[in-house]
This record gives C-alpha cells, structure tokens and sequence, in this order.
C-alpha cells in the first residue's frame, strides 16, 4: 500500500505543473505561451522569454484531423483511443506482484455516443494466483437532435476465475435523460430492464433491471473525475441483486504529450454471490492515447 501512493505522488508531482499553450507555425516552429486575448483574426500572447506577441491565425499550421485511423487506413477513424497498464511487485519474506491493464475507446457525434471499455487484472502472492479476472463493456446511445433524452443498448462479457461463477455475459436497453449538463460537468441516468447468464453455481438466464447514474467533471484542463453507478434487481427475486461502481481521476502529465495518470476504484457487489460479497479493485495506471 505504501508503494502504491508513493509511486503516486510521484506521478502527481509531474502530472499538476501548468503548462502553457503550444503553438505551432506554418513554418514548422512552435511556441509555448501563455494566451492573454483573441480574436477572429489574432491571438495575444504572453511568452516567458519574448513577452507579448500577436500572432496572426493565418500563420498558424492547420490542425490535424482529430483521431485519424490506425497506421494511416480509416480503421476507428474519429474514434478516442487510450490503452492503460500498471503493475507492481515485491520480494522478501514473500513474493507478491500485480499488474492490471485497460483499453478503451468512445467516440460522440450528432447522432450517436459509442463507449468501449475493458480491464483486465491479475495478481499472485508467492507463485500463486490471487486475481485474474476480465471484463469488456460496449454501450451505444441513440440520441434525438437536442432533446435531453438517449435511447441506450448494452453489451458485458465478464471472466473471473475465483467467483462462485466464471463466465457472465449480460445485456441491456431502455431510456436514458441528461440531468445536467455544463461546460466542465454532465450528469445522466438510464431506466431499463435486461438478462444475465452466468456459468458456475449460478447458471441459468436471469431478468434483471437496469438504474444507472453517470457522472463527468473537468475543473480544469488536463484533469478529470468520472463516475457510475448501476444497479440490477433480479426480476425473479427482487432480494436479489448486483451493484457495478466505478470512480476515477485522470490527470495529464504535462511533460509527456499524450500520457496521464489514472487513480481509481471499481467494485462488484452481488448478494447472490456465495462467500465474499465485495469484489473491490483499487488501481493505478499510466494511459497513452493513440
């Protein structure tokens, strides 16, 4: 534990420095400064070295088209990429080791949202496995021009090899309503029904209800907190349920275009599930976007 939020604070300490605006010109040089005002035709900065300078737009390079496709093909064009890993590990009176990694992938546009994640974690102690488990989760909205409401369908494949089940594939749809939405902060929740189907002690189709509340806050650039709770009563026996949480600080770390840092917690919680309810995750990880 002590290891972990070291590793942190270093992390941190890179990540929080400002960073001043870069701007590159048509001519291939670029600029790191701070922008004071602009206009339709300048832009006022303030250099560290050279003071205030203008620059006119039109001596700007033309950005980059966002999220070109992979290895220059159309391949998940327009689409936000980012693959995660972390791992840490010890040696003494025993030897311990954890490693987890993630990608995901959104993309919005007038008409749709689409949200891929996955994680996978892993974790033995003295040669012995401890964790090993997976899951992937793709969401796509239906959304209406400006209306605050989305229409949602849900797909989840989950592989845990120390629950009393070991595969469980679940899915679900219904309607979903913005709450809020600001500029730096957006909230939304989802009413829906759906099944589960696990292997293991608890085979078998299960109905189920879906409530959800998502959660998104940006209070300055480069940092970022994301949350979501979802709930599934089990039609067949409302005593019966499951809980998904997730929470997590994203931080970029100025020096390396590009990187951040991800802190967050993610837990499971399944009164059915014999033994251990909790299935709590904390963890760590440096994310690249590509």
């Amino acid at each position: 534990m002590i290891r972990f939020f070291g590793c942190t604070a270093l992390f941190v300490s890179l990540a929080l420095p400002g960073v001043a605006d870069e701007f590159e010109l048509s001519n291939g040089d670029k600029i790191d400064a701070t922008v004071i005002s602009e206009n339709e035709e300048m832009i006022l900065v303030e250099h560290p070295q050279l003071g205030r300078i203008e620059i006119p737009r039109t001596a700007l390079k033309p950005p980059a088209p966002p999220n070109p496709g992979l290895f220059g093909t159309e391949v998940l064009a327009g689409w936000n990429r980012n693959f995660g890993v972390g791992f840490s590990g010890s040696s003494g009176n025993s030897a311990d080791a954890s490693f987890n990694a993630s990608l995901a992938m959104a993309r919005a546009t007038d008409a749709y949202r689409g949200a891929f994640t996955s994680s996978y974690f892993f974790a033995s102690q003295n040669s012995q496995q401890t964790t090993n488990e997976f899951f992937m989760n793709y969401q796509h909205d239906f959304l209406f021009s400006e209306s605050p409401y989305y229409v949602f369908v849900q797909g989840r494949y989950q592989y845990d090899a120390f629950q009393a089940w070991e595969n469980r594939i679940s899915g679900s749809g219904g309607l979903g309503y913005n709450l809020l939405t600001r500029k730096t902060f957006d909230l939304r929740g989802e009413l829906g029904f759906g099944f589960s189907r696990s292997w293991g002690t608890e085979a078998g189709w299960r109905p189920e209800g879906v409530v959800g509340l998502t959660a998104n806050w940006a209070p300055i650039p480069g940092q970022s907190v994301q949350a979501d709770l979802t709930y599934y009563p089990d039609f067949d026996n409302f005593s019966e349920y499951r809980i998904l949480a997730n929470a997590a600080y994203v931080v970029a770390i100025a020096q390396l275009d590009g990187l951040s840092l991800k802190l967050g917690v993610k837990n499971e919680y399944d009164s059915s599930q014999p033994g251990e309810n909790n299935n709590l995750k904390y963890y760590g990880n440096l994310v690249y976007d590509f």
